[in-house]
C-alpha cells in the first residue's frame, strides 16, 4: 500500500510539473513573438506564484528547464510598454523572487529544521556583501553606469541566490535526482534545435552571437553549452552502468556531440574536452575503463552521424538543405584551423587587447578594483573605443578586475572551500547519487574553463545554471535517503 500511495504522489508530481511547464512556456513562446507586455507578464506572474508557491523547490526545476529550452527569452526578455519604456524585470527573475518567498513560507513551517553552514556560504555571503557595497559606491561614481552597475550587481550578488535556494530546497534524494533527471530531459528537448539547425542551414537564435570567420552556426552557443553540462552527467551514469539501453543513449550522445560541434564555438569544443577529461580524473579506476570506452563511441558516433548526412548529402547536391549542410561543413573546418590561429584571428585579437587594457586599470588600484559599472579604453591597431568591464569575455579576470584583490580572494576562497567540501562528502553520499555528482562537477570544471573566454558569470542564462550547479554540489552533505 506504501509503495502505491509512492508511486501515484511520484506520477502526480511528474504531471504537476509537466503542467507548470507548459503553462509558463506558452507566455514564453508568446512574448518571442509579440513581446513580454505588462499584461501578459501580470498573467505570467499569476500562474507562476500558483505553481511555485506551495512547492518553491518546482521554481529551481523550472528555472533550469526553461533557460535550457528558451535561453535569453526567459532570462533576459524584458517587459515593453513602448519604445521609449523597456523594463529590465526578466521572468527568470520573477521565478526566483517566488522561489525565494515560498522557500520562506516553507521555512517558517518548518522553524526546527536546520541547515549546517560551513565555510563555503559564509565566504559568498562576503562576496556577495562586498559587490553590495560596490553598487552603492557606484550610486555616487560620476564615471560609473548605473544601469551597468545594477546588471553587474544582480549577477554578483542576487543571482547567487540560487546557490542558497538550492541547498535549502534539494534536502532528499528524490528530489537531486529529478532535477538531474530534468536536465536530461531538456537536452532531448534541444534535438529539436540541432534538427533545425540541420534543416534550415543556420540554428534559431545563432543571430544573437555572430562569428568572427565565415559561416552560421547549427546550433546556438548557449543550447550547445547546456548540452556540454548534460552530456557530462549522462556519461557519468554510463560510466556507472545507470541506463538499461547504453546504445540507446549513445546515439543520444552522438547527435548531442554533432549538435555542440556544429555550434561552432571553438571553446566549447576545448571545454567539452576538459569536461571529459576531468570525469576521467576523478570516478574510480573501476569506472575509468567504462567512460573511456563509451567517450569513444560516442565520438565514432558523432563522426559517423556528421559523414553519413555528408555522404547522403552529396548525392543531392542540388537541394537547398544539401547547400546549406556543405557550406557549414566547411565553416567547421575554417573554425577549427583558427584555434591555432592566435593573434590574428580578429577574435582572439581582440580578447588579447581587451585583457591587456583591463590590467592596465587594475594595477591603478589592485586592491579594491575599479568598482561596478566602468568602461575601459581598447586601442586595437587604428581602432579605438571604450567597453565595460563586466565584458571582458573572460570572468574571473572581470571579478578581479572590478572588485580587486579583496572580492577575487572571497570569490575564489568560496569555491576552493565547497569544492574541497563536495570532494570529501563523496565518501558518505548515497551510492545511487555519485555519479550525478561526478557529472555535476565536471560541469562546474566546464563552466569555470569556460569563463576564461566569455562572460558567463556576467550574463545571467549562464549565471543562473552555475549557481545551481555549485548548489548541488554543495547539498550532498545534507541529503536524506527518502
Amino acid at each position: 500500500m506504501a509503495a502505491e500511495n509512492t508511486t501515484q504522489g511520484t506520477k502526480s508530481d511528474l504531471a504537476y510539473t509537466i503542467m507548470a511547464f507548459v503553462y509558463l512556456a506558452s507566455f514564453i513562446i508568446i512574448s518571442i513573438f509579440f513581446g513580454l507586455s505588462p499584461l501578459l507578464f501580470a498573467v505570467f506572474a499569476i500562474i507562476a506564484a500558483i505553481f511555485v508557491l506551495p512547492h518553491p523547490e518546482l521554481g529551481l526545476s523550472l528555472i533550469l528547464g526553461l533557460t535550457m529550452i528558451f535561453e535569453r527569452f526567459f532570462t533576459l526578455q524584458p517587459i515593453i510598454i513602448d519604445q521609449n519604456a523597456i523594463y529590465k524585470i526578466y521572468p527568470l527573475d520573477l521565478i526566483i523572487g517566488l522561489t525565494i518567498i515560498g522557500l520562506l513560507i516553507k521555512l517558517w513551517k518548518n522553524r526546527k529544521e536546520k541547515i549546517n553552514w560551513q565555510l563555503p556560504e559564509m565566504f559568498l555571503l562576503l562576496f556577495i556583501f562586498f559587490a553590495v557595497a560596490y553598487f552603492i559606491r557606484s550610486v555616487i561614481d560620476l564615471n560609473a553606469d548605473l544601469s551597468v552597475s545594477f546588471s553587474t550587481l544582480k549577477n554578483y550578488a542576487f543571482y547567487p541566490l540560487l546557490y542558497f535556494l538550492t541547498i535549502f530546497l534539494v534536502r532528499n534524494k528524490k528530489v537531486f535526482e529529478k532535477i538531474s533527471l530534468l536536465m536530461i530531459f531538456s537536452g532531448v528537448g534541444i534535438i529539436f534545435f540541432i534538427g533545425f539547425g540541420l534543416v534550415s542551414g543556420q540554428g534559431l537564435w545563432t543571430e544573437f552571437t555572430p562569428l568572427s570567420t565565415a559561416g552560421v552556426r547549427l546550433l546556438a552557443g548557449t543550447h550547445a553549452f547546456y548540452l556540454i553540462l548534460i552530456s557530462l552527467i549522462v556519461l557519468s551514469l554510463l560510466a556507472f552502468k545507470r541506463f538499461w539501453n547504453p546504445p540507446f543513449i549513445t546515439v543520444v550522445l552522438g547527435i548531442w556531440f554533432l549538435g555542440i560541434l556544429g555550434s561552432l564555438m571553438r571553446h566549447l569544443w576545448l571545454a567539452l574536452a576538459v569536461g571529459v577529461f576531468g570525469l576521467l580524473l576523478t570516478i574510480p579506476g573501476k569506472n575509468k575503463k567504462i567512460l573511456a570506452g563509451y567517450s569513444i563511441k560516442v565520438g565514432l558516433m558523432a563522426l559517423t552521424l556528421a559523414a553519413f548526412s555528408f555522404l547522403f548529402l552529396n548525392f543531392f547536391p542540388t537541394n537547398e538543405i544539401s547547400k546549406n549542410f556543405l557550406a557549414n561543413f566547411s565553416s567547421f573546418q575554417e573554425r577549427g584551423v583558427s584555434i591555432s590561429a592566435g593573434a590574428s584571428d580578429t577574435s582572439i585579437n581582440w580578447r588579447f587587447g581587451i585583457w591587456r587594457s583591463a590590467l592596465d586599470s587594475w594595477m591603478d588600484n589592485p586592491l579594491w578594483g575599479t568598482g561596478l559599472g566602468r568602461q575601459i579604453p581598447l586601442e586595437l591597431r587604428d581602432w579605438k573605443t571604450f567597453e565595460e568591464v563586466r565584458n571582458l569575455h573572460n570572468s574571473p579576470l572581470a571579478i578581479m578586475v572590478q572588485t580587486g584583490i579583496i572580492g577575487f580572494a572571497l570569490f575564489l576562497a568560496f569555491l576552493i572551500s565547497l569544492l574541497k567540501l563536495s570532494w570529501n562528502n563523496l565518501k558518505k553520499i548515497d551510492p545511487e547519487l555519485k555519479p550525478y555528482c561526478f557529472g555535476i562537477g565536471a560541469g562546474v570544471l566546464v563552466f569555470l574553463f569556460a569563463s576564461l573566454f566569455q562572460p558567463y558569470l556576467e550574463t545571467n542564462l549562464y549565471g543562473a545554471i552555475f549557481w545551481i550547479f555549485l548548489g548541488l554540489l554543495r547539498t550532498d552533505a545534507n541529503l536524506k535517503q527518502s
